[in-house]
């Protein structure tokens, strides 16, 4: 096995202990606070919420077919076993908004025509492009999450928030490790234009989450210009080179 193929094995099996170690940690959120949502900050992030839970709660089984097979023919289980236990973890997250969404009187959404087409992207797409597009969302879901936090005066939820946007900063550095994985092979020029195609994707999504989440958004004091700003900064830190020691040590240092 060449040193390159060590090193992404070492870095699949770093992120698979990360992810098992953060299953049995306690999630630390004041359940305890008996602050409830003004009549204003329900009508500004209930629908909000409700979405996000739904998109977070995605079983994610095609993704996790298209990884094994991905993982058979360069003999990396542990990127499996990664995969799985990430999933896990954003179904984490959803548990923890639902549970919020009842305490608020808020219902759980069963369909939502946004997370349908994501959805049926998904489907089309192989493993690389169901990736980007979970991508896409993890990006765009930390200024989601940062306004969340400031758009009420809720304890609760602003803790809530933090804790998912310190998941979702390991899980875009987790992606970056899988994309890098998957594209290695790829000719520098086609990865310059899939990183570009990208980019305009995670535009138009902007736009899209703008449009349905405003509400959250200005009672943050976002702009549409400060969301697109951020976004496209995770994307930049999301393209930037590593080798897959540097994963590795970054995954240690996690925990």
């Amino acid at each position: 096995m060449s040193a390159q193929a060590e090193e992404v094995l070492r870095a699949s099996k770093a992120w698979s202990s990360y992810f098992a170690a953060k299953r049995t940690a306690a999630d630390g959120l004041p359940w305890e606070c008996d602050y409830t949502l003004s009549n204003a900050e329900h009508r500004a992030v209930a629908g909000s919420i409700q979405q996000f839970q739904l998109g977070e709660g995605a079983e994610g089984r095609r993704l996790l077919e298209r990884g094994k097979k991905w993982a058979r023919s360069v003999n990396n289980p542990h990127f499996v076993t990664a995969l799985a236990l990430f999933i896990k973890e954003e179904q984490r997250h959803s548990r923890i908004l639902l549970q919020f969404m009842t305490r608020e009187g808020i219902a759980a959404l069963r369909n939502h025509w946004l997370d349908g087409i994501f959805r049926r992207i998904r489907v089309l797409a192989g493993l690389e492009l169901e990736l980007r597009v979970l991508v896409t969302a993890e990006v765009i879901a930390v200024p989601y999450y940062r306004a969340l936090g400031g758009a009420t005066k809720s304890l609760l939820l602003r803790e809530i928030s933090s804790v998912i946007l310190a998941d979702e900063a390991a899980h875009l550095r987790f992606q970056k490790s899988m994309l890098a994985q998957i594209t290695a092979r790829r000719a520098p020029g086609l990865r310059c234009l899939i990183t570009q195609l990208h980019r305009v994707f995670l535009v138009g999504t902007c736009c899209v989450v703008w449009t349905g989440h405003h509400s959250v958004f200005r009672s943050a004091r976002y702009s549409f210009g400060r969301l697109l700003e951020e976004s496209l900064s995770e994307m930049s830190a999301l393209e930037a080179p590593s080798t897959e020691s540097a994963v590795s040590r970054a995954v240690v240092e996690d925990f």
